[in-house]
């Protein structure tokens, strides 16, 4: 570890505290530093959408894997025994998933959209995927299926009109997973939490949330989405915001 990071991780570990800073928190900030301030088996699920290589200039990190490689030996460290690591990821780029992965393959959930429309090597893809793996010998606490139908319509989100990211993940998708695979109160990590439609998820089911964004558009994003379902003053949270290298602090 550089000087620099060196500094920022003293300074990350003098401002935020576990689990007090963290549960039901979305954190401006990079994952690959703010997930170290997590203890060791300390999560129940790691639900999440991080970048994988598909080069979106809106996406941070995304020109490559490293980031998600990096990420995993954390994400594993922290969920507790017996827990599900749960992960979209590009169909193109698929073999590479279980490469460098101290997970065990389980199951695949879909999600067929209709009226998708994202080009392909083969046309047109109408679904997405959510891979599912263990640490241990899990059991799902509610049995459910594997393939799932998008809402009608073209809007991400037909109760809250237009989401302005990328690559926003449906909630009643998301909402699914977090009934087959978790318990009410159960604590639930996102590293990227993009638009926040985990967070919300978990709002709706009573399952208790981490967040983590790099980027502050998206983090206002989750926010003020998060804030439509929950008093804000009483959820979440302080500003904070640590890049790597460099420090970039504001609080609120």
């Amino acid at each position: 570890m550089n000087r620099a990071n060196k500094i920022i991780n003293e300074l990350i570990q003098k401002k935020l505290k576990f689990p007090e800073d963290f549960i039901n928190k979305i954190i401006l900030g990079d994952a690959l530093d703010l997930i170290k301030l997590i203890p060791d088996n300390s999560v129940d699920v790691v639900l999440t959408d991080p970048p994988y290589g598909l080069s979106k200039d809106e996406i941070r990190n995304d020109a490559d894997l490293t980031t998600f490689y990096r990420i995993l030996p954390e994400c594993y460290r922290v969920l507790k025994d017996d827990s599900f690591f749960i992960t979209f990821f590009s169909t193109k780029l698929l073999p590479k998933l279980f490469e460098n992965n101290p997970f065990k393959y389980f199951w695949q959930i879909v999600l067929y959209c209709p009226e998708g429309m994202v080009k392909s090597p083969i046309g047109y893809t109408k679904y997405m995927s959510a891979f599912v793996f263990k640490k241990g010998n899990p059991k799902i606490p509610h049995l459910g299926k594997d393939i799932f139908v998008d809402t009608p319509g073209k809007m991400v989100e037909p109760d809250e009109g237009y989401i302005d990211h990328p690559t926003p993940k449906p909630k009643h998708f998301l909402k699914e997973i977090l009934k087959m695979f978790t318990r009410e109160d159960n604590i639930v990590l996102d590293p990227f939490i993009g638009s926040g439609s985990t967070a919300v998820a978990c709002i709706q089911l009573n399952r208790k949330f981490i967040g983590f964004e790099i980027e502050e558009s998206y983090w206002k994003l989750a926010q003020k989405r998060v804030s439509k379902f929950v008093d804000h003053k009483t959820c979440y949270q302080r500003k904070l915001f640590f890049m790597r290298g460099k420090k970039n602090e504001h609080t609120s």
